[in-house]
């Protein structure tokens, strides 16, 4: 079985993206690292975003929500990358769904912005497309991402560790401000709380881990 490796910008293992992302876990083989795992708590906060720099929103070991600076992260990211070919990986998957233009993976990686674009491309190329996203300092970013000459951008901030009392309120807000579908573009958000925005919107809705999941499975044949 081809072995794959989970690459999260926090701190590795990280259960709960796992076990949304597989329909039966148990059937990848993969290894995990972290781009915060050799990294103590002093240097995670040397890590932190200041003015102009772009928030990454993840979670350490211990279930604490960090956040950090993209650019400052891309070394500690692919030498996480780096890892994971070291440890028999075949095949990786950075689990984020940012851009990172700067990595140079030494095996075949997937980057989740990139499926994820061209799926909301061939499902909504015009309408208004709804997208939750972990934090306020992205959404500008965000509506450069989404926003389309024939597709509008409305967007939410609702962190997936310590927001999640806010989804259903913001779901509604995204349904009532014209959105059509909704992503959910942060691979923290899990299966339970997709089907919480589903259920309130009323909306069809991407969960951005279940989706690079099912192509991991029809990758590797799982």
């Amino acid at each position: 079985m081809q072995r794959v490796g989970l690459v999260t910008i926090g701190q590795s293992p990280r259960p709960d993206i796992v076990a949304s992302m597989f329909a039966q876990p148990g059937s990848v083989e993969f290894c995990e690292q972290g781009a915060l795992d050799d990294l103590d708590r002093t240097q995670i906060e040397e890590l932190q975003p200041e003015t102009e720099e772009l928030p990454l929103v993840s979670r350490l070991r211990d279930g604490t929500e960090v956040v950090i600076a993209k650019e400052r992260l891309i070394p500690h990211l692919q030498r996480a990358v780096d890892r994971c070919a070291e440890d028999g990986a075949t095949l990786a998957v950075i689990l984020c769904t940012g851009e990172f233009a700067k990595i140079a993976p030494p095996i075949p990686t997937i980057y989740p912005d990139r499926l994820l674009a061209h799926t909301v491309e061939a499902v909504l190329p015009t309408g208004t497309i709804g997208v939750m996203l972990p934090h306020e300092g992205q959404m500008n970013m965000m509506s450069r991402k989404w926003s389309t000459p024939t597709r509008s951008f409305t967007g939410v901030a609702v962190s997936p560790y310590s927001g999640q009392a806010e989804l259903g309120g913001q779901a509604r807000a995204l349904r009532d401000a014209g959105a059509a579908m909704i992503v959910l573009d942060c691979m923290g958000f899990d299966a339970g709380m997709k089907k919480l925005v589903a259920a309130e919107s009323g909306l069809p809705t991407i969960l951005a881990n279940r989706l690079i999941g099912r192509v991991i499975e029809e990758l590797i044949g799982a």
